[in-house]
C-alpha cells in the first residue's frame, strides 16, 4: 500500500495533468480534487448530459478568505469522432466571506469544448462566463472567469485516473480525477 500510494505522488508531479474541477464537454461521470483547493463531482444523466458541482477557495485570493462554487448542466451537441462540444448553463457564486466583493449566487453560462489527441491525452477548453443576481454588493456585472470556465490538458493512465494541469476559474493548476 505504501509503494502504491508513493508511486501516486510521483505520477501526480511526473505525468502531465489538467485542472480537474472542470467540466468535461464529453461528458464524464467522476470525482475530483484540485491544488486550488477545490472539489467537484458530475453524474452522467442520459449520454449527452451531466449534472454537476464545485466548491473550492482558491489560494491567489487568499486561503479561506474567498469561496466559490457552482451547480451546473451540460449538454453534447457535438461528438465527432476525436472532438466534442457541449452547452454549460448553471449557477455559481463568491460569497466573498472576508473580502467584500463577493456575490452569493449568479447565473454561468458558455461552452466546454474537448479534444482527444490520443486515448491518454485530452485538451480542454471552456469558454464560461458569469453574471451576478442584482442585488449583490460590490461585484463586477460581468466574469468571464466563472468556476466552470478554464483551459487544460489531462493525461488517464488507466479507465479509472485522469491527471490534469491548466488553470481554471477555481484556482487549480494539478488536480486528480477519478471516473466512476
Amino acid at each position: 500500500m505504501k509503494k502504491l500510494i508513493i508511486a501516486a505522488a510521483l505520477a501526480m508531479i511526473a505525468l502531465p495533468s489538467y485542472a480537474s474541477s472542470l467540466p468535461d464537454a464529453e461528458i464524464a461521470q467522476k470525482f475530483s480534487v484540485s491544488t486550488g483547493p477545490s472539489l467537484a463531482v458530475d453524474f452522467k444523466v442520459s449520454p449527452r448530459a451531466s449534472l454537476g458541482a464545485s466548491v473550492g477557495s482558491p489560494l491567489y485570493r487568499g486561503f479561506f478568505a474567498s469561496g466559490l462554487y457552482d451547480v451546473r448542466f451540460l449538454y453534447k451537441f457535438v461528438n465527432e469522432g476525436k472532438f466534442a462540444v457541449s452547452g454549460l448553463i448553471g449557477a455559481a457564486g463568491n460569497p466573498g466571506f472576508n473580502n467584500g466583493y463577493g456575490y452569493p449566487i449568479g447565473v454561468e453560462a458558455g461552452v466546454a469544448m474537448s479534444f482527444k489527441f490520443t486515448p491518454e491525452f485530452t485538451g480542454r477548453l471552456n469558454l464560461v462566463g458569469s453574471v451576478p443576481f442584482a442585488g449583490s454588493a460590490n461585484y463586477d456585472f460581468f466574469r468571464f472567469v466563472a468556476p466552470s470556465s478554464g483551459i487544460e490538458i489531462g493525461y488517464r493512465f488507466n479507465r479509472t485516473f485522469e491527471l490534469t494541469l491548466g488553470g481554471n476559474g477555481q484556482g487549480d493548476v494539478l488536480g486528480l480525477n477519478v471516473h466512476f
